[in-house]
């Protein structure tokens, strides 16, 4: 049976942000001291990955292998770093109608839109303070390959039922002070396989 803290303090203070008047001082001590005694939580769950600092990582995100429809390639898979978060987005598309003489407008919703992923993570050498070139090299190259679907597996993708992704955009952020770590963005949608059959 593994053990786990969860900082319910920190995660209200990030969705909640007091100094934009959610609440005054005062009631944000309240309300934070009412955590002080929380117990820690048990799982039964293995859990499947640690990262190198021995922190168990919860989720994961994985390319897989797969064939290369823009060059003939075979890929052959990539993991990201553990130190890796995906925000997921789920639009609607909807058509807007204004009608005259009536306050608002008339909605219609044509589709559900792919899912918006925002991967974030870093790239990190824990050997030296140099600069983890090969690793920023590889994933330049798995954002630069001529594909439109990805096969992708995690367990937060899988939930969602996103099984394959295409990357659109990927940006490399600066680490102030830190030589060895490369913090970068992907910005990515989800993708179904679109066969046509003769």
């Amino acid at each position: 049976m593994s053990r786990y803290n969860i900082n319910v303090k920190e995660l209200i203070r990030q969705h909640f942000p007091f100094k934009l008047g959610f609440a005054t001082q005062a009631v944000a001590d309240k309300l934070f001291n009412g955590f002080d005694d929380l117990q820690v939580l048990p799982t039964y769950n293995e859990l499947t990955k640690v990262s190198v600092m021995g922190t168990p990582v919860w989720d994961f995100i994985d390319l897989r292998p797969s064939y290369i429809e823009g060059t003939g390639e075979q890929f052959g898979g990539y993991s990201f770093p553990l130190e890796t978060t995906i925000e997921p987005i789920r639009p609607k598309k909807i058509v807007e109608t204004d009608i005259f003489g009536r306050d608002g407008n008339v909605e219609e919703l044509i589709a559900l839109d792919d899912w918006q992923l925002t991967i974030r993570g870093l790239i990190i050498n824990y050997e030296s303070t140099d600069y983890p070139e090969q690793k920023v090299k590889e994933l330049q190259r798995i954002c630069e390959l001529k594909t439109s679907l990805l096969e992708c597996e995690g367990a937060l993708l899988t939930m969602l039922g996103i099984h394959y992704m295409s990357i659109h955009k990927l940006t490399l952020t600066p680490s102030i002070g830190y030589s060895h770590i490369q913090a970068f963005e992907i910005e990515a949608k989800s993708k179904i396989p679109f066969i046509i059959t003769p």
